[in-house]
């Protein structure tokens, strides 16, 4: 019996669905990113929605064990407006994340977790706003991030990244509404000065404006999007100034495309189908892990645990992948955390 290997990018919630307005339960089947799937048989979550008072509860559950998924409200019926209680969790049953959102903002506390148990991120929001100390860490324990912000949630502060090494690997300040003021330092991961970015002084016309804020996705932070640098000055990995200076950022990326990567993962479970077989419904593993500045795969997890035969052979593909470049941000090589979904679903005939 062969499987359909079926290979998802970073996941985020992505709904094309709209239910009816009824008191009735509903339930649908759908992917990853929670498109509502055609193929029941297949589909690695099961969704359960219905009416509780003005909202609606979405309740997602992985097909294979049953075990719950996420549990989130929201105020639409397309659930792309989050309003209340949000939690997710692994397909090992740990906690994944956990907080409350007002008006499709974050709000108050939110913690995450890795799915070896290890805390990934706990911080304070007030309306969408990072609020007093919130730090980030790897999933060995290290210190990723911390950002001491105002009490009060008006967005300014001070943000310090770090290398998994324990250097620094960048530092800045915050204006009102998480805006990036004055210079901005960034660093090799031997310790050395790898470019500093000059953002210009805000005044009160432009501090009152309300931001509007997107994800970095190499600091993992929300900042205003419409906040840019006017100068930056490069140094190479020594420390020394160069001449020239370049700020392209780009993510870690298979050598031979997202097409090869799929098929390196599909011809890894090759010759495996007996491990496979044994497994009637669709097997869903996430795969944590961590792209470093060298190009290779580190701190490699898996959310679930199926058996250890099929267990081992899913890390192994993992922990044996090569031909990653690393990710490049402000001058430099970063480690750069990658979601990766591989799911096996049973064949259809």
């Amino acid at each position: 019996m062969k499987y359909k290997l079926i290979v998802l990018g970073i996941l985020s919630p992505l709904l094309l669905i709209t239910v009816a307005a009824s008191s009735q339960a509903s339930t649908f089947y759908s992917d990853m990113r929670g498109v509502r799937s055609s193929s029941p048989n297949t589909a690695p979550i099961i969704s359960i929605i219905k009416k509780v008072d003005s909202l609606w509860l979405r309740e997602d559950y992985y097909a294979y064990s049953k075990k719950l998924a996420k549990i989130s409200y929201y105020k639409d019926t397309v659930f792309k407006y989050n309003h209340g209680e949000y939690k997710s969790y692994h397909a090992n049953e740990f906690l994944e994340s956990s907080g409350y959102y007002k008006e499709d903002k974050r709000h108050g506390f939110f913690e995450s977790y890795f799915p070896n148990g290890m805390m990934r991120d706990s911080s304070q929001y007030t309306n969408g706003i990072l609020t007093g100390i919130c730090k980030s860490w790897y999933s060995d324990g290290s210190l990723e991030k911390i950002l001491q912000m105002d009490s009060t949630g008006d967005g300014s502060g001070v943000a310090i990244g770090f290398f998994p090494n324990g250097n620094v690997s960048y530092k800045g300040r915050l204006a009102k509404g998480m805006r990036k003021i004055g210079p901005w330092n960034y660093y090799h991961e031997n310790g050395n000065k790898a470019s500093i970015l000059y953002y210009h002084p805000l005044d009160q016309s432009v501090l009152a404006l309300t931001p509007e804020l997107k994800y970095d996705t190499m600091e993992k932070t929300s900042y205003d999007s419409l906040t840019n640098y006017y100068k930056a000055i490069c140094y190479d990995q020594n420390g020394n100034e160069t001449s020239a200076c370049e700020i392209k950022n780009t993510k870690p990326e298979f050598t031979r495309g997202e097409k090869g990567w799929v098929n390196y993962l599909a011809n890894s479970l090759e010759g495996f189908g007996n491990v496979i077989s044994n497994h009637t419904t669709t097997i869903v593993y996430i795969a944590d892990f961590i792209v470093d500045t060298e190009g290779k795969l580190s701190h490699i997890l898996l959310s679930n645990k199926i058996d250890r035969s099929l267990d081992n052979l899913i890390l192994k593909i993992f922990t044996n992948s090569s031909g990653w470049t690393s990710a490049m941000h402000n001058n430099r090589k970063i480690p750069f955390m990658h979601r990766q979904a591989v799911i096996l679903a049973p064949p259809t005939d």
